[in-house]
């Protein structure tokens, strides 16, 4: 068939196809709905035959499926059936790719099978020329189909070429192939790149068909197609592997004579000493174990210890870009010239060899650790990551370090080979820099240890040892700037704690007791003190206890002058932990227990403060038996005990601590205690005040542990004790509010223009006000002006200063200083100062250099001055921070006690807050937070979630008329927005206590005569409220499932 006469079929087959897809189109617009508006599927309708097929039925149409021989001279129907399955053969659904590959086999081969000149057809210019097509997977089902076929007519038992196509030889089907895969001409790079993948998927063909080793028909068959491989393998190097693997899938079919004879075969074709021939080799070697190739067989083995040099040789140069570099040098020493290296082809997958060695160590396993040692160290260790090694190299060091790590994770004796000290070393540099080549692929070589730990907790002590100790590096994470050892501390398991903590305590002892450094020994035992707090996620019980050992019991191997920073830096971290495991424990008796578990006789106490934990520690474990049946339905008493107990366990953490306000905490609890009995309003607010002294404090531990125990007493909070929660939201963003709050003595004695220019400050960037500070020590007020009223009277008269004695000296220090460069001296000092004729005139040099050092004097002045400024804004945030903590409570509150009435109390302090805070996540809180309450009110009222306590309508109505009045002052959308629904909350309120009766409300809200949009709007909402209401009532009546809300 010439080339001329394929182009008309094809154009042919492509109308056919059109025409085919046009009909389909019109019967499915016919067919798509009947004249009663049902689906009616059309059983004429072949082509859609298919789409109703069970999920386990055959996926083609139903034309597809005929079983019917393709024919020589294909016209219409038989035509579109031919394209359709060469069509659906090269589709990217495997389900798709085999079922036409079915077909189509069985279209030429069934029965009595096609003419000879049909199959020669089909084979010439459908599939050999199909595998040269890049179209989506074309290639995976043409070999499919070329495969079966080649076995049918080439191979036993059929043998077909014998007896009915005579002219289908292997010889003449060969050519086929290598004609219609032949790169000629000026092609295009992308098609010739086609061809060569083509013709590389038809030898593969030939192999996967096992026709190649057939005995009557001796070795000349499987002589030519090895001899295509290698031939296509020298020319395309990128190639190279690919065909090395095809010859390795070859050996599964021979037996063991055979298997030396290709062995020989690769020797003398040049490809014994290749990362190919090596891959061969392994597979042959498992193919065979007794494999002989001479006198001495065990050391023709690849990975023989005395082969590892030359091994180490062969594969350094496994990789796309070696190969191809050495070609190109080749190339132009053959013809006299030189050329540039082209940038290396970097590519994440390795060669074949590579899987074949991971799986001959597996095999072999851990007995034969010693072997795996000197391959790695000869042929890994010392090649990719020698200092004279490629940036590839290198590359691929990591690549095959990542994939035996994964492999290996369960066999620890040839794991803990794998962290040697060339790949220590490169992986610490490369990860430590941001302009390193190869910093992308250490940061994913760190990422693969760390999912390799996750996924194997057992091996993550090994892992852990060799990067912080043996070849590693103790501050490993600071070193390459990330977070291996600290996220693999996060997947260890609880019971191999113990095990953990004595690697990660191995190194830093060695150094504490070894290093005459000392800032080395602090250095390492700050990265220890984060590593145990890291591990207190993963392992608490044993972490906590060596924070607890660390922080209080002064282990002898740390020297006596690092003792203060490690008690102050394992106290902090201690409180860190505590902090988050209570936000993370769903039992809150868990931080109980752990303080519980600190053992009192690590820390020095005496006399009165023994005495009292003591007495604190008993109370607690009684606390924690009464709360033990805590939870979501326990009792009232039960929830008090639990918050008690928590508050016990933070008192006595504190004493701990040698915090000032522990014993004052002790005291107001057994105060509490003492109220609860007594006077249950007034322990209320005790409680509250209690919390309210907690929170202030800038500790994370403490903010969590104020949240549960308010949590677990809401219901117990009266009309008293919430107006303390809402007293700090009134409070001014300044340093008068922060007197107000905190009682602050900066404050009282900043003067008036201090108080005045607080507003001038208001819009001081919100830059840190958003964010809370959330150190876990506690907040230590601004106390540089305590002592400034003390010695007033002994100071200056001048009106303009109010001046301390540390004031007093910097201005004697600065006079004095003013003194020696001007050579004078102030006029009250006449009769000290020694008398001086020297009234010559300066030169200008002279004043030039006196200028410089006046200036010198003034800047340190001006850097001694405290900044009133930022006096303010510290006195700002901390209001701030305190109104946030407020606001955590208050949302508590609402989520448990919406339906309480007294919650009522809370919506003219928040819309306030709205319009009053200059912070704008405040306002946005607040909002929110009325939001939330509005939401949660209307599903307590219609049954949702527990059931709405009436409230007192006067009471309702004094809320209603303070919110209203709150929104009439207000002045920007943001208020206008949070007013409307506080309003309603409050109106609806006054509704339902009233039994329905909407007067009262609207003697507040209905008169909006001169009144401002927002109170418009508000009457609006009123109204339609109303009328929701009303309907909702009519359906409850008619017997819908309605409630007015």
């Amino acid at each position: 068939m010439t080339k001329t006469a394929s182009a008309k079929r094809k154009r042919a087959e492509r109308e056919a196809l059109k025409a085919a897809d046009s009909n389909k189109r019109t019967k499915n617009s016919h067919n798509a709905t009947s004249a009663d508006g049902s689906n009616t599927p059309n059983p004429n309708d072949a082509s859609d035959g298919g789409n109703a097929a069970t999920m386990n039925g055959p996926r083609l149409p139903k034309m597809l499926q005929e079983k019917k021989l393709f024919v020589e001279n294909s016209t219409g129907k038989d035509r579109v059936r031919e394209a359709k399955l060469y069509d659906l053969l090269s589709s990217e659904n495997e389900s798709d790719r085999l079922e036409a590959a079915a077909a189509i086999i069985s279209s030429l081969l069934d029965g009595e099978g096609v003419p000879e000149a049909v199959l020669q057809r089909h084979l010439d210019w459908r599939l050999f020329r199909g595998l040269a097509s890049g179209r989506a997977a074309s290639r995976l089902g043409y070999s499919v189909v070329l495969t079966e076929i080649l076995s049918q007519l080439l191979g036993p038992p059929k043998n077909l070429s014998r007896d009915k196509y005579p002219g289908l030889t292997f010889e003449n089907v060969l050519e086929m192939l290598m004609e219609r895969t032949h790169v000629g001409g000026n092609m295009p790079g992308q098609e010739e790149r086609d061809l060569w993948f083509g013709q590389l998927f038809g030898l593969e063909c030939f192999v996967r068909a096992r026709i190649l080793f057939i005995p009557e028909e001796g070795p000349e068959r499987w002589n030519e197609v090895l001899r295509l491989l290698v031939k296509l393998g020298n020319k395309k190097v990128w190639l190279r592997p690919q065909c090395g693997w095809v010859v390795a899938q070859a050996l599964a079919q021979l037996d063991r004579n055979r298997v030396e004879m290709v062995l020989q075969q690769l020797v003398e074709l040049g490809w014994a000493k290749t990362p190919e021939g090596v891959g061969i080799w392994l597979v042959a070697f498992e193919q065979c174990p007794n494999l002989s190739s001479g006198d001495h067989a065990k050391h023709h083995h690849p990975l023989a210890s005395r082969n590892l040099g030359e091994l180490a040789g062969i594969l350094k140069e496994s990789g796309q870009d070696d190969v191809e570099k050495q070609q190109q040098q080749q190339q132009h020493q053959r013809r006299g010239g030189f050329s540039k290296n082209k940038q290396a082809n970097w590519t994440p997958q390795l060669h074949f060899v590579w899987d074949l060695i991971v799986r001959h160590f597996l095999r072999r396993g851990p007995e034969h650790v010693d072997e795996f040692r000197a391959f790695w160290k000869r042929v890994v260790d010392d090649n990719f990551f020698a200092k004279t090694a490629t940036e590839g190299q290198k590359f691929r060091g990591f690549l095959v370090f990542q994939k035996m790590l994964q492999s290996y994770a369960d066999i620890d004796d040839l794991l803990d080979v794998l962290f040697s000290r060339n790949l220590m070393t490169c992986l610490i540099n490369q990860a430590a820099q941001e302009d390193r080549f190869l910093h992308r692929a250490a940061l994913k070589t760190c990422k693969v240890i760390e999912e390799t730990s996750a996924a194997h907790p057992e091996a993550t002590g090994i892992i852990l040892d060799n990067l912080i100790n043996n070849n590693g590096l103790y501050r490993f994470d600071v070193m390459t700037k990330s977070k291996t050892v600290d996220k693999i501390l996060q997947h260890v398991k609880a019971e191999t704690g113990e095990d953990i903590i004595q690697v990660l305590s191995g190194p830093v002892m060695k150094t504490s007791t070894t290093s005459k450094d000392i800032n080395v020994v602090k250095l390492d035992l700050r990265v220890y003190i984060e590593y145990i707090f890291r591990l207190a996620t993963s392992a608490p019980e044993t972490a906590l206890l060596e924070l607890t050992s660390l922080a209080y019991a002064k282990p002898i191997w740390i020297p006596e002058n690092a003792n203060s920073l490690v008690t102050e830096l394992s106290r902090s971290r201690l409180q860190s932990a505590f902090a988050k495991l209570s936000r993370k424990a769903e039992d809150s008796n868990y931080l109980c227990t752990a303080v519980l578990s600190i053992n009192p006789e690590y820390i020095r106490m005496e006399g009165e403060m023994k005495k009292e934990v003591n007495s604190a520690r008993k109370r607690l474990e009684k606390l924690l038996k009464k709360s033990a049946s805590a939870g979501e339905n326990a009792s009232d008493e039960v929830k008090i005990a639990q918050g008690l107990a928590l508050l016990h366990s933070i008192a006595i953490f504190q004493l701990y601590n040698e915090e000032p306000d522990a014993f004052q905490l002790l005291s107001d609890l057994k105060e509490y205690q003492t109220r609860l009995q007594t006077d249950e309003e007034g322990a209320a607010e005790f409680l509250v005040e209690i919390l309210l002294a907690l929170v202030s404090q800038q500790s994370s531990l403490l903010r969590e542990v104020s949240q549960r125990v308010f949590g677990n007493f809401t219901a117990r909070v009266s009309p008293k004790a919430l107006e303390l929660l809402l007293d700090v939201l009134a409070a001014d963003e300044s340093a008068k509010g922060q007197q107000s709050l905190f009682d602050d003595v900066n404050a009282d004695d900043m003067d008036g223009e201090d108080l005045e220019e607080d507003g001038e400050d208001e819009s001081d960037d919100e830059l840190g006000s958003d964010v809370e500070v959330d150190s876990d020590v506690e907040f230590v007020a601004l106390d540089a002006g305590d002592d400034e009223d003390e010695n007033a009277e002994s100071g200056s008269n001048d009106d303009d200063e109010e001046a301390d004695p540390e004031a007093g000296k910097n201005l004697e220090a600065l006079d004095d200083a003013l003194s020696k460069i001007l050579n004078s001296h102030r006029l009250d000092k006449d009769q000290e100062a020694e008398s001086s004729d020297d009234d010559s005139d300066m030169s200008d040099s002279d004043m030039l250099e006196l200028d410089n050092k006046l200036a010198e004097v003034f800047k340190q002045r001006a850097k001694a001055a405290p900044s009133k400024k930022k006096e303010r804004k510290a006195a700002k945030e901390s209001v701030v921070n305190f109104k946030r903590r407020v606001l955590d409570l208050l949302e508590i509150y609402v989520r448990n006690e919406a339906a309480n009435p007294t919650a009522l109390a809370i919506l003219q302090p928040l819309l306030e807050l709205v319009r009053t805070s200059t912070i704008k996540t405040l306002s946005d809180r607040a909002f929110e937070l009325i939001k939330d309450y509005q939401k949660r009110l209307r599903r307590a009222r219609s049954g949702v979630v527990g059931r709405e306590s009436k409230a007192d309508e006067a009471l309702a109505l004094a809320v209603l008329q303070a919110v209203y009045e709150e929104l009439k002052a207000g002045e920007t959308k943001a208020h206008a927005k949070a007013a409307v629904p506080a309003c309603l909350i409050a109106a609806s309120s006054v509704f339902h206590a009233g039994k329905g009766d909407r007067s009262a409300v609207d003697a507040v809200v209905g008169n909006i005569e001169d009144g401002s949009a927002v109170q418009e709007e508000m009457k609006k909402a009123w109204d339609e409220w109303c009328r929701n209401h009303e309907a909702l009532k009519k359906k409850a009546a008619a017997g819908d499932s309605g409630i007015a809300k």
